[in-house]
């Protein structure tokens, strides 16, 4: 066989695979947007209420912290605050909501600490 006609069956024989795809991965569309993804006014919301929720929790936390270098001051507030950040974490809704609750609690577990 010449080179020319080895090409042509070649090519011939290539054809219906290239014409086909040639087995290359099919371009699927992309999942679409997952059903767990609430509407932004929804998110908005929530961090509404999360940012509410723990700004009493936050007000305790600080006064805590504040007072650390008084133990008889903070002793009383460690309490009240814990108690407030015991009792916002079940009504959180966001994940930087809960990140910021155990940031508070972090804080006031180190005056506790402290403070004993």
């Amino acid at each position: 066989m010449t080179t020319r006609r080895l090409w042509t069956v070649a090519l011939a024989a290539a054809l219906p695979v290239l014409a086909c795809g040639g087995g290359a991965p099919s371009r699927a569309p992309g999942p679409g947007p997952s059903p767990s993804v609430k509407p932004l006014g929804d998110m908005l919301d929530d961090v509404r209420a999360d940012t509410e929720l723990l700004g009493r929790a936050n007000e305790t936390a600080n006064e805590v912290v504040r007072n650390a270098g008084d133990c008889e001051l903070a002793k009383p507030l460690i309490a009240e605050a814990k108690s407030h950040l015991d009792e916002a974490e079940p009504k959180l809704r966001t994940a930087a909501g809960k990140t910021s609750l155990e940031a508070l609690r972090s804080q006031v577990a180190k005056v506790a600490d402290l403070c004993p």
